[in-house]
């Protein structure tokens, strides 16, 4: 039937299932279109992507005069539909959405179907995500409009074939066969068995029924942590049947799991560790049955591994819609007792010392009179819950039932139902603040709220925004040549000066609210900008503080500010008798900065970073943290902050006390060291190569005879090799011309590739 067809129509083409395969048929070549209700759906993107048109309504002469294949689901009348009909009277061949994709399925070689009453879009959607980095070219139909790049059906081989398995029925009431027995897969991944559909299973049994008569001589994978599996997986343990879960009698045992603020991380026992940017436990699960789907497959754990990485989730499902004014909004498909609790106790994982708000959409009166008890209880998880009418399923008469959404709030004091979208925008405005973190959840149209929602946070908290600025000062345009020590030319786009602490904070928040990039000016040395503008915000770094912590016979513990002038510091330690900087004399720049690049003196070697107890950064998220000396990872020029982008606020030191006379005279031979050595009092942003291996950058540029070497205004000090010196009016294609010229020079003689040490932006 499917190969002879050329046209096919599909009824209710805007639903998830039906648009994904719609896509999969128009990949393979169908002529394909269909009708809908005239109402915005998630998928019309989607659709229109791919050049699928549709017809608004059901009418008879909506259907083409050339169609030789009619596709149908539960929806919109299921076979009772006038289209359907009229098909029939046609001799038009019609075939259920179900039906459809188990004929679809019978082309391929491996054949995998995800199902489970929760879960199965996320597993579905990595296991395709994971496939594709793999480059095996799955093709799938699975159950969101786009996850992580992709959309959710396609045909790229007859090798791999992922399908998501729906337990719903056929055409209830007139047929509740569930769909996924159309289905004949030789894998098949459950994520759970739950009541979920109380329109076509009278209760837990019966659903539990059906599951096990689709896994009826199937390999399986199968999540041991929920009950009605783990029944099912004592009852046909065998060599065709693999357990995974945090139970210790999985075969795949997950365990040293932990949910941060932008991935998981979890291990499988006996296999190895493994990282995902999902959130909360039930996703390490959904992770965990892929990999194991993929060990199966043949796949290596280190392909494995690599092929998690970047996956971002499906559309509707957890997603983030909004970051700003230090306020998230996501979106999350839940309807279910069980999926809103999974996701709340996600977010609160992830976003452990925030509110979480949840606006919720109840799908469906059947669902919510069955499970009345269970919503109310999995809702007021929520530190504040707003309820909103229910949203009616296309196959049920409202008026056959008495429930209501007030129903879910009674007795709940942290829930509020509210019988309009305006009602429920006036009422969040009065509670929001920031930090929050607010869902808008259920399967209905909920996700629409989306522009409402960030216009009333953006409108709510746009004076704190102006009064940040304010407070500031933030300049355009700003000219930063005198600020840096090589003074080249260059201008950042906003500009702040900050004086204390609280303003690098704020600097920060400011940037991440308005999604600039952002950049930190200590004491303007080892730095080359090329830019002729440096974009975001560039904050200069003026907090000076320093405060003694604590004080013994022999030793003392100090506090330094990031912005503190290294050439200070050294000079006040010099005077109170405290040993530990003096190698630092003559070094410019700021305590931020030779933290950040763990500055250093040779001979003998000593780094900024020795004498660190611990310090205090700013996250990438705008949060405050301590961490102790470890965590820098201190090296030759270098510290874990060149990698992590995290902001120094203050330096925890422990010094020696001694005599100050023998502190100044070693830091006065240092200094003088270094004028002998080094041109001083000139425009350089410092030594600008790494020395390599034991041979130093400075030497191996002085015996390509390049000292004195000159392009443009920009030449190589005659007197240490290693310093690229600017006369005044240096040019930045001048200086990146040098640099090339010194590196290919030095190459050429010793076989050496330089490596820049200044930070070339």
């Amino acid at each position: 039937m499917l190969k002879q067809a050329k046209n096919v129509f599909f009824i209710g083409v805007k639903g998830v299932a039906m648009a994904n395969l719609a896509v999969f048929l128009k990949r393979i070549e169908k002529n394909v279109n269909g009708c809908d209700v005239e109402e915005e759906f998630i998928t019309d993107k989607l659709l229109k992507k791919n050049k699928i048109n549709w017809q608004v309504g059901f009418q008879i002469k909506t259907l083409p005069k050339k169609t030789d294949l009619v596709v149908y689901s539960a929806a919109h009348g299921g076979t009772n539909n006038p289209i359907v009909q009229e098909a029939k009277k046609r001799n038009i061949a019609v075939i259920s959405q179900a039906e459809l994709l188990g004929r679809i399925m019978k082309e391929f070689q491996i054949k995998i179907a995800v199902c489970g009453c929760h879960g199965k879009t996320t597993t579905s959607s990595l296991l395709v995500y994971a496939l594709n980095k793999l480059n095996t070219k799955p093709s799938y139909v699975v159950g969101a409009p786009y996850f992580s790049g992709y959309q959710g059906g396609d045909y790229q081989t007859n090798k791999y074939f992922v399908v998501e398995a729906d337990e719903y029925g056929v055409n209830p009431p007139k047929d509740k066969t569930p769909k996924f027995l159309k289905l004949n897969p030789g894998w098949i991944i459950c994520t759970n068995i739950d009541f979920d559909h109380p329109d076509v299973y009278r209760n837990i049994g019966e659903t539990k029924k059906v599951f096990f008569k689709f896994f009826n001589n199937k390999k399986l994978i199968l999540n041991i942590d929920d009950s009605n599996l783990l029944q099912c997986f004592k009852t046909l343990k065998s060599n065709k049947v693999f357990g995974y879960g945090f139970l210790n009698r999985a075969d795949y045992q997950i365990i040293n799991w932990s949910v941060k603020r932008n991935y998981s991380e979890f291990e499988i026992k006996g296999v190895g560790k493994f990282k995902v940017s999902l959130f909360g436990k039930h996703n390490i699960a959904n992770a965990t049955a892929v990999v194991v789907q993929l060990l199966k497959l043949g796949f290596k754990i280190d392909e494995i591994k690599k092929a998690l990485i970047g996956f971002k989730g499906a559309e509707r499902r957890f997603e983030m819609i909004y970051k700003k004014n230090d306020i998230y909004l996501f979106d999350d498909y839940a309807h279910h007792p069980n999926e809103i609790k999974a996701t709340i106790e996600s977010a609160k994982a992830r976003f452990k010392d925030r509110r979480i708000i949840v606006i919720f959409q109840p799908h469906t009166y059947s669902r919510t009179i069955f499970l009345l008890k269970e919503f109310r209880e999995s809702l007021s998880l929520a530190d504040i819950g707003f309820v909103l009418p229910i949203f009616a399923s296309a196959r049920e008469n409202r008026n056959q039932f008495k429930i209501d959404s007030r129903d879910i709030v009674k007795n709940k004091n942290n829930l509020s139902y509210v019988d309009s979208n305006v009602q429920l925008i006036n009422r969040l405005d009065r509670v929001i603040r920031k930090e929050d973190v607010i869902f808008t959840m259920g399967a209905g149209d909920v996700y629409k709220l989306k522009d409402k929602l960030i216009k009333m946070i953006n409108d709510k908290f746009q004076m704190t925004n102006q009064f940040q600025i304010s407070n500031l000062q933030i300049e355009k345009n700003k000219n930063l040549t005198h600020y840096l020590t090589l003074r080249t030319k260059v201008v950042a786009e906003y500009f702040i000066e900050a004086k204390t602490r609280k303003d690098l904070i704020n600097a920060k928040k400011y940037s991440l609210e308005n999604n600039l990039s952002l950049f930190i000016l200590g004491g303007g040395s080892n730095l080359a900008i090329t830019k002729d503008k440096l974009p975001g915000l560039v904050v200069k770094n003026n907090y000076v503080d320093l405060k003694v912590i604590q004080e013994s016979k022999n030793n003392i513990i100090i506090s330094v500010s990031s912005g503190y002038s290294v050439s200070l510091l050294v000079a006040k330690a010099i005077q109170n008798g405290w040993s530990g900087f003096e190698y630092q004399q003559g070094l410019p720049g700021t305590v931020g900065g030779a933290i950040y690049m763990n500055s250093k003196w040779t001979k003998p070697a000593v780094y900024f970073g020795d004498s660190l107890l611990y310090g205090y950064l700013i996250d990438n998220n705008g949060r405050v943290k301590k961490v102790r000396r470890e965590y820098f990872k201190f090296a030759y020029d270098y510290s874990i902050l060149q990698k992590t982008k995290e902001i120094v606020l203050e330096g925890i030191f422990e010094l020696k006390k001694s005599d100050p006379k023998i502190i100044k005279e070693k830091a006065t031979f240092i200094l003088n060291y270094r004028k002998k050595t080094q041109p001083f009092g000139v425009t350089s942003s410092g030594c600008f190569f790494r020395n390599p291996g034991n041979a130093s950058a400075g030497y191996l540029i002085d015996q390509t005879g390049l000292k004195g070497y000159a392009v443009g205004d920009y030449f190589v000090s005659p007197i240490h090799a290693n310093f690229i010196i600017n006369r005044g009016n240096g040019e930045s294609r001048d200086l990146l011309k040098l640099v090339k010229i010194i590196k290919e020079k030095v190459k050429a003689k010793f076989g050496v590739e330089l490596e820049e040490e200044v930070i070339i932006i």
